[in-house]
């Protein structure tokens, strides 16, 4: 099985599709805007989703259900993928991917889901550059996430959390026992937080930081919070916002506790 659909989440965006655009024409052809029935998207394949525009989780539960048992990438609709370079490589340390590198990476994603990862993709390039790994192993995700056919859709809780919703689905999943890994060679910018549209029309300051809040109640092992002063945070910036280290790795690893392996060893 291959990865062989990318869905664009999309709301409030008419005429403004970033994440779309910057697609290779093979890729055009397999992705779709999953978008409010009301929102026409004129030149672009759209996927009317009855629930679009009543918050993201939701979204992201609907688009589970439809894509169950395939294997797909959910991307935010002002992402841009990238290439990052290695130590013995020159060049700038984030450029937009060729189209032979676009599929050069939906290959890797699809070996480590052959490899028995449930869920994968690129990491923000947000974070500092990594020059001498290749990718990370139970690791955070933001921007963008491709799950394989094995997801267990109906063993998470979707609707939880309103907000860091993409969080709390991957903390479930690594708890659970399913894995997930990172590219540090092709990585995603995901655009200005609290961008217009998007997820700015339901998300505001205060349910960002009472999502995290909730994030902590439900993993408190895993889950740290701190204060930052939001940067390039569109209405955000300047504002004091939460934000969260979490333990993937850890949160991984308490689910392979009490293994038949450890208990015979």
């Amino acid at each position: 099985m291959f990865i062989s659909k990318l869905y664009i989440p999309t709301y409030g965006r008419v005429g403004s599709q970033t994440c779309f655009d910057s697609l290779p024409a093979k890729w055009k052809d397999k992705t779709v805007l999953v978008a409010h029935p009301e929102e026409i998207h004129d030149g672009y394949p759209t996927l009317s989703c009855p629930i679009q525009g009543t918050g993201i989780a939701p979204v992201r539960y609907w688009i589970s259900k439809y894509a169950e048992g395939t294997r797909y990438g959910v991307i935010d609709d002002d992402c841009v993928f990238q290439y990052t370079h290695k130590e013995n490589e020159e060049g700038p340390s984030n450029r937009s991917l060729t189209d032979d590198e676009f599929d050069t990476m939906i290959d890797l994603f699809n070996s480590w889901m052959d490899e028995d990862f449930t869920f994968c993709g690129s990491d923000a390039a947000w974070n500092p550059p990594t020059r001498d790994k290749d990718f990370r192993t139970n690791s955070r995700l933001s921007g963008n996430v491709f799950y394989s056919e094995k997801l267990p859709v109906d063993k998470l809780d979707w609707l939880g959390l309103s907000i860091s919703e993409d969080y709390y689905v991957a903390l479930q999943l690594l708890t659970q026992g399913y894995q997930n890994r990172v590219s540090l060679r092709y990585r995603i910018n995901p655009g200005t937080t609290q961008a217009k549209g998007g997820c700015s029309t339901q998300r505001t300051l205060d349910s960002h930081n009472e999502s995290l809040v909730k994030l902590r109640e439900k993993f408190p092992a895993f889950v740290q919070l701190r204060e930052k002063i939001a940067k390039n945070s569109g209405e955000w910036s300047g504002k004091t916002k939460l934000a969260a280290t979490i333990s993937w790795k850890k949160a991984y690893a308490s689910s392979q506790i009490n293994t038949l392996e450890e208990f015979f060893s």
